[in-house]
């Protein structure tokens, strides 16, 4: 069974783009398991700067399929005794969980680009990435509220933290499309686009701005920019000095300040140094 998503690397920016449009890219099982395999391995690399998400046909995502209930993948009822059945579901939806969480939880920065339907699942992903574009024609359903079910991969604790909490709570209650001019509104997305292919150009120009910057301060950005969000201003303070006092690097100020009085594009070292995982794997 191929992928349920392609991915293509240029210099350092990688790109995952969604391939079942014939599915309305429905995340399904081999989504689940091997979307945040594949993060993690690009993270791992430390060889990539940025990454875009993105999706292909009239839709980003139709979230989850639904031919994952039937299979019981996401829910296995046994003939065991209650406690063991629900912890089993526990394990499940952390697993689904997952999916998502990779995203903020990479050292690069993620930028989300959405065209049509974003639906339950994939609401989930978006809420996780760093930066958010979108098509005029697109739209965003928080569905699980339609369905009996509070939406648990990600949406509910991420979303008030990206527009304002009130708004949230209405979208999640509510279970209603909202449109691109509202999401752009609120803050959900950062700006509009006419058509897909502006949309993907436009990702693809940040995400080399952003791939221009010395990535061991990128990733410092984003850790920093996570816990502060989790926690109080005097705890987000002793944060980022310790990870300034662990992680500031002499060598990449210098080179960016040369860049800058050069007027020449700077080079960083990636995060991992290829001669010691030549030197580790010898061993």
């Amino acid at each position: 069974m191929p992928k349920p998503f392609d991915v293509e690397i240029n210099n350092s920016i990688a790109h995952i783009r969604f391939n079942r449009p014939e599915k309305r890219n429905s995340m399904n099982e081999d989504f689940w398991r091997l979307f945040p395999k594949e993060v993690e391995e690009l993270d791992d690399s430390g060889e990539i700067r940025a990454l875009i998400v993105s999706s292909t046909g009239p839709h980003f995502s139709a979230g989850i399929d639904l031919s994952m209930f039937k299979d019981d993948v996401v829910e296995h009822e046994t003939n065991q005794e209650l406690g063991r059945s629900r912890g089993y579901f526990i394990q499940q939806l952390k697993f689904l969980q997952r999916a998502a969480s990779c995203l903020e939880d990479a050292r690069f920065p993620v930028v989300a680009a959405v065209q049509g339907g974003c639906i339950g699942g994939g609401i989930d992903l978006i809420t996780a990435a760093d930066i958010r574009l979108c098509t005029k024609d697109a739209f965003f359903l928080i569905e699980e509220i339609n369905v009996g079910l509070a939406a648990d991969i990600g949406t509910i604790q991420r979303l008030p933290k990206i527009i304002p909490a009130g708004i949230a709570r209405e979208w999640t209650m509510m279970g209603e499309k909202i449109s691109a001019e509202r999401a752009k509104e609120v803050g959900l997305v950062s700006s509009l686009h006419e058509s897909h292919e502006e949309m993907i150009d436009s990702a693809f120009e940040m995400a080399e701005k952003l791939a221009s910057k010395t990535p061991l301060a990128m990733w410092v950005t984003k850790e920093v920019l996570n816990y502060s969000r989790d926690h109080s201003v005097k705890e987000g303070l002793d944060n980022v000095a310790l990870w300034n006092a662990a992680t500031l690097h002499k060598e990449d100020v210098m080179t960016t300040m040369m860049s800058k009085m050069q007027k020449k594009k700077p080079e960083y070292r990636n995060l991992r140094d290829k001669n010691f995982l030549k030197h580790k794997s010898s061993k």
